[in-house]
């Protein structure tokens, strides 16, 4: 793209939104009436006939990057074995749900946290568990989310011989300066090997990269991204930096310690880079900020049956989990976490549930995801097409050339994949008038 085609870009917003809509930081506070709700709800039987992802959520890490602001708890040893206990409770007490008796898994993704703190054996036997106890599809996937520091060939070696599928690293940069920065606990030159490793091995491997840090050049930001495709890996997702209230980076920030980051418009342009170095290298942009390479990102079931599939997680602090209407975040203190489940009860700590306005405005979410809205469906389920619930918002995007709009699909254009969180929030601020009934 060269420098006046960049400069038109920049026009289609005043500032570039970071966070979609209808995330953990829009739950409610959990309250009886609520939780009642939703375990009446898991009662019920799952018709959606999508696949789901099983997520249980290892909480610990045993270092904290500065930008992190995410529920984790710092690793104690001690603590692992009744946490375990614990997380397989809880697992054990969604299995016993009629929703979840009906329902069909065909990814199993240990999150966190850091699961990578525990031995192979522990990761594994988790995994596990959870074939024992859930409906696994006969073609499904085993993912585990790492940190390259806490990973050595023999952990690596003991995935591959079970069966994960692949490794999500948060790599951030390779960059060694950048990397201290962020207090990321190894080398650009560890986290290679490692990733090297992996691969050797026969394991995908996807990594995490940042951009738009403190100090962070689009030199070194293009550095990073030809780093990874040089590594030929699977899957690279692409995150802006959000400086969060409180975190270490925010204090370094304020102090004077490290530079603040760029503007939004620094923030678009690095992502533009990206996109045009990695789709010129064969990667395709899916999902939230993913380029791959390989077939299952692209047909992942978790991603494309949004927001009719759902999410199963469980652990302390984990906040991705949806079922049906219900979104939910779990207690994120481990002591707290622990004696909860030990209680029998659901350890949730907030919730939220879709009105069917809410549902609405999550299937036009599917643009953010880079997914095209299917409208002969989406009457189907609502009565009417989305021009007719947003016909000034659908005309105000494709007039500035965000999507294309056929007679059977609303999609993103090229410009508008940039502008992804920006049109998800148009839709979400939107005021919609419902039928009289919908499916």
């Amino acid at each position: 793209m060269d420098a006046d085609s960049r400069i038109e870009m920049l026009r289609a917003y005043e500032f570039r939104k970071q966070w979609p809509p209808y995330t953990y930081r829009e739950h409610w506070e959990v309250t009886s009436e609520l939780l009642n709700s939703f375990t009446k709800f898991l009662e019920t039987e799952n018709v959606s006939g999508k696949f789901m992802e099983l997520q249980p959520w290892i909480t610990f890490c045993d270092s904290r990057c500065t930008f992190c602001y995410y529920p984790a708890s710092i690793f104690r040893r001690e603590l692992v074995d009744p946490y375990i206990e614990a997380l397989k409770k809880e697992l054990k007490m969604y299995s016993e749900t009629n929703y979840v008796k009906t329902s069909l898994f065909d990814e199993i993704v240990l999150g966190g946290g850091t699961p990578s703190v525990l031995s192979a054996e522990q990761c594994l036997d988790i995994i596990s568990f959870c074939k024992e106890h859930f409906n696994i599809a006969e073609d499904y996937m085993i993912k585990i989310t790492c940190s390259t520091h806490n990973l050595d060939e023999y952990k690596l070696r003991k995935f591959a011989e079970y069966g994960v599928l692949q490794l999500d690293m948060g790599v951030q940069s390779f960059n060694n300066k950048v990397r201290r920065m962020l207090a990321i606990q190894d080398s650009g030159e560890h986290a290679e090997e490692i990733i090297r490793t992996a691969k050797k091995l026969g394991l995908y491997v996807c990594i995490d990269l940042m951009y738009n840090l403190p100090g962070q050049t689009i030199e070194i930001w293009r550095e990073d991204l030809k780093k990874a495709i040089e590594l030929e890996l699977e899957g690279v997702d692409c995150y802006p930096l959000e400086v969060y209230p409180g975190t270490m980076l925010d204090l370094q920030i304020r102090n004077g310690e490290v530079p603040a980051p760029g503007d939004w418009k620094t923030e678009a342009l690095m992502y533009v880079e990206a996109v045009e170095l990695f789709t010129s290298n064969g990667y395709i942009p899916v999902g939230h900020d993913r380029f791959t390479r390989v077939r299952e990102h692209i047909e992942e079931s978790c991603l494309n049956g949004w927001p009719w599939a759902g999410i199963l997680t469980t652990g302390a602090g984990c906040f991705m989990g949806y079922l049906g209407r219900y979104a939910y975040q779990n207690i994120e203190n481990p002591y707290k976490y622990i004696e909860t489940v030990k209680q029998g009860v659901f350890p949730i700590a907030k919730i939220s549930v879709s009105t069917d306005e809410d549902l609405i405005k999550k299937v036009m979410e599917r643009l953010y995801l880079r997914l095209p809205v299917d409208k002969i469906e989406f009457k189907e389920k609502f009565g009417r097409f989305p021009e007719e619930f947003f016909p000034d918002v659908i005309e105000r995007l494709k007039n500035k050339g965000l999507i294309e709009v056929t007679d059977k699909e609303i999609k993103l254009t090229k410009l508008g994949d940039i502008w992804r969180i920006n049109i998800a929030w148009e839709f979400a601020n939107t005021q919609i008038n419902l039928p009289a009934t919908t499916k």
